[in-house]
């Protein structure tokens, strides 16, 4: 399927029968020209959501351990919507994670909300498991702290709560996780919280504070720890509005001699080198 807009300036649409997973349809409209400026789109499609359109195989959803990972994952009480479609963000965290379980080091993440990556993580590396291992999650657990965003942070929406998608949820995160005697909740801003994570070695690093300031300082706290190999996932580098993050991490990639792939579901992907940084 291939569809193009009209003259240029004028708006059009499409309306898209698409396969779910689970081999249900919908009916999806696409309108031109698409965000990029695009015109046109070529199919079957694969997958459509999260502001990613693909043809290509998502073989990777038919795995029983990933589907049962993503269930897991969004019934964790989150308040983004039922139609949330973020199978390809969680699926790349859970590579990540299992890339990161063979390695020598705890997990980290910076900023869970109510821990959709975290859940996933935990389910698909079975990480009970991983008895040597800790999952610290640090986070306010109740949105990004006003007074920690840039005035191009603030203008971008970053902390408003009016959309409903913070709220206090320490203690359901505290529930969802209490199967797992190795994640360890922890409830404050960073800064302030990162010597609170005792680890020597970190294995998996995730940061999405949605705020740059917070972001840099675990970069820099954390940045020695993680061990060769050592996978970081920073979750907004590659979405739009949020610039002033990507242009940190990219400084903060250029002062340690290493640089981060920009992947399609708006992540930035950082592997530790074999090698001083």
């Amino acid at each position: 399927m291939s569809e193009t807009a009209g003259h240029r300036g004028e708006r059009r649409s499409l309306t898209v029968e698409f396969k779910l997973p689970d081999g249900s349809t919908r009916n999806v409209d696409i309108a031109f020209p698409l965000p990029d400026g695009s015109t046109m789109v070529h199919g079957p499609l694969s997958f459509l959501g999260d502001g990613m359109t693909s043809v290509h195989s998502v073989a990777w959803m038919d795995d029983p351990a990933f589907a049962e990972a993503y269930r897991r994952g969004l019934a964790t009480g989150h308040r983004f919507g039922e139609d949330l479609r973020i199978e390809w963000r969680v699926y790349t965290a859970c590579w990540a994670a299992s890339v990161a379980k063979d390695l020598d080091g705890d997990f980290v993440e910076c900023g869970v909300n109510t821990g959709i990556f975290a859940a996933a993580i935990c389910s698909y590396v079975d990480f009970n498991r991983l008895t040597k291992k800790h999952f610290y999650l640090l986070d306010t657990f109740e949105g990004p702290p006003p007074d920690q965003l840039l005035p191009e942070e603030i203008a971008a929406g970053h902390g408003a709560k009016s959309e409903g998608h913070y709220v206090d949820t320490y203690e359901l995160v505290c529930r969802t996780f209490a199967e797992y005697p190795n994640v360890v909740p922890i409830k404050g801003r960073v800064p302030a919280t990162l010597t609170r994570v005792p680890s020597r070695q970190i294995a998996y690093l995730c940061v999405d504070l949605n705020a740059a300031v917070p972001e840099r300082a675990a970069l820099e706290f954390f940045w020695e720890k993680v061990v060769p190999g050592g996978v970081i996932l920073l979750d907004d580098y590659g979405y739009r509005g949020h610039d002033v993050q990507r242009r940190s991490f990219d400084d903060f990639a250029r002062s340690r001699g290493v640089h981060i792939l920009s992947l399609p579901t708006g992540h930035g992907l950082l592997i530790k080198p074999f090698r001083p940084a």
